[in-house]
């Protein structure tokens, strides 16, 4: 696993005090931070393969590392596929706010609005704001077993209570999300995933982006690998797509990251959604949460991370707190996102100040703390963060 293999085209880099050298390398300096950590990573964690972005105001550039499929033997590389799982959350919340740019949905608005199929229930009080912070009263983070298909699943949903107060808890929720792109398609008049890449992928230049990755790029996917060490990829299920089904790229991740960045040249009003989805609607301990994505105010400690991002934050309720008015945007913070499934691990962070963002995707799915520690490492390392 020693060395880099880099991929894409575009090949400069200012991150901090360190520039990434043209002609696809990296200089030395950088490639001292990079690639120790991410090698010790996998050796620690046992990772097949990782591809990892670095994007910044003059480029971006990504580093390849491992295997994508033991069995084949193919080495990870520009085209390689991961799972991404919640990571996919992301993008449902950008298509959301998107829709309500677009005047077609209200985030404040009863979700019942737009799904009459659930009038008289407890999403005539639910929002989808609340669905997109996870506040909307403790919906269980898993699909209900008994739920097969739709039908099934809104039924469930008309006969579901919210255990706590709606806006007082923050309970992380594939199903709050899930329902949460299901509204925002009503609101489309569309289906999800046709939405998705008419108003998402499509005008980001996403051409590597799936949830069902076509017959001509299958040699591309990556072969995860469970806990185990057992190979493994995501099974279809309800909500899937809404809630943890992309299949991508690093450098079309890396390609989201830029437009967060005001790195890409997008349309103004994709632009004032994707910007939307960074504001802040609560506070839960130390983190904010914003739309999907999390955030931390700077110079932040590693513990802090490690805390927001652990599994506690993940499978237990916790006491949010409103922020009235929500809170703009803003530079000075570390936002980030993970996301997994049972083969596959991924961690997204951004630095609006710096103009600097760090995708890390592995074939395995690997604990939370690793990856956080690993990236507090490699953007401490090139001089982006402060320590406190």
């Amino acid at each position: 696993m020693k060395g880099c293999v880099l991929g894409g085209t575009l090949v400069l880099l200012s991150v901090g005090n360190v520039a990434l050298a043209q002609e696809g390398a990296m200089d030395d300096q950088a490639r001292e931070v990079l690639d120790p950590i991410v090698e010790s990573l996998m050796e620690a964690q046992h990772i097949p393969g990782m591809a990892v972005a670095l994007v910044g105001p003059q480029g971006t550039t990504i580093s390849h590392y491992g295997i994508a499929d033991h069995e084949t033997g193919s080495a990870v590389d520009g085209a390689t596929l991961f799972e991404i799982g919640s990571l996919s959350k992301t993008f449902t919340a950008t298509l959301a706010s998107q829709a309500s740019v677009q005047g077609k949905l209200d985030l404040d608005a009863p979700v019942s609005r737009y799904l009459p199929a659930l009038e008289g229930s407890a999403f005539d009080e639910i929002s989808g704001l609340n669905l997109g912070t996870h506040t909307t009263g403790g919906l269980p983070l898993f699909v209900p077993d008994e739920v097969t298909d739709r039908a099934s699943l809104m039924s469930w949903f008309r006969q579901w209570q919210p255990p706590e107060t709606i806006g007082d808890v923050r309970t992380y929720s594939n199903l709050g999300i899930g329902l949460l792109g299901v509204e925002t398609a009503a609101s489309l008049d569309s289906e999800f995933v046709p939405a998705m890449r008419a108003h998402v992928l499509e005008p980001l230049g996403l051409q590597h982006t799936w949830y069902d990755v076509p017959d001509d790029h299958m040699a591309d996917y990556a072969m995860g690998e469970n806990k185990d060490g057992q190979p493994m990829r995501v099974a279809p299920g309800v909500l899937d797509d809404e809630a943890y089904g992309i299949k991508t790229t690093a450098g079309d991740m890396a390609r989201l990251v830029q437009a967060n960045l005001h790195l890409a040249e997008i349309g103004a009003e994709l632009q004032q959604a994707i910007d939307a989805t960074r504001q802040g609607y609560y506070r839960v301990g130390d983190m904010t949460q914003d739309l999907i994505w999390e955030q931390y105010p700077l110079p932040v400690a590693l513990d802090t991370l490690l805390t927001g991002n652990g599994y506690d934050m993940i499978l237990d309720p916790n006491a949010a707190k409103a922020i009235e008015p929500p809170q703009a945007p803003r530079d000075d913070v570390w936002i980030n996102k993970t996301g997994s499934t049972n083969g596959f691990g991924g961690y997204v962070v951004m630095l609006p100040g710096e103009q600097t963002g760090l995708v890390m995707l592995a074939n395995k799915n690997y604990p939370n703390d690793a990856r956080v520690e690993a990236a507090y490492r490699i953007l401490s390392g090139l001089g982006v963060i402060d320590v406190p």
